[in-house]
C-alpha cells in the first residue's frame, strides 16, 4: 500500500513540477514586452548639428534592453513633438559621431 501511494505522490509532484514550468515559459515571454524603461542620453545630433538631449523608451530585460521609441528629444519645442525620421533610436548611429562633452567641462 505504501509503495502505491509513493507512486502516487511522485507522480503528482512531477505534474506538479512540468506544470509550473510550462506556465513560467509561457507567461514570461508575455511579460518581457511589458518591461518598459525611459532612459535620457546625451550625444551629438548631425541631423540637428547640436548636443541633444534625448529620452528614449527601451524594452526588454536588463543587459538586452533596445530602444524602441522617442518620448522626447530637446531639439524639438516642445521636446515631445519629435518631428525627424528619429535615427538616434539606433545605437550605431549615435556612436558615429564623438559624444557631446558635459557642461563644464573638466581640466
Amino acid at each position: 500500500m505504501e509503495e502505491i501511494e509513493e507512486i502516487v505522490v511522485r507522480g503528482v509532484a512531477v505534474g506538479l513540477a512540468f506544470s509550473l514550468l510550462g506556465v513560467l515559459l509561457l507567461l514570461v515571454p508575455l511579460a518581457i514586452p511589458g518591461l518598459r524603461v525611459h532612459r535620457r542620453r546625451h550625444f551629438w545630433c548631425a541631423w540637428a548639428r547640436q548636443k541633444a538631449e534625448v529620452e528614449f523608451e527601451e524594452r526588454g530585460l536588463p543587459g538586452l534592453r533596445r530602444s524602441v521609441a522617442v518620448v522626447s528629444c530637446s531639439c524639438f519645442d516642445p521636446p515631445t513633438e519629435v518631428g525627424c525620421g528619429r535615427r538616434c533610436l539606433d545605437s550605431a548611429f549615435r556612436r558615429q559621431w564623438p559624444s557631446s562633452l558635459p557642461i563644464g567641462g573638466t581640466r
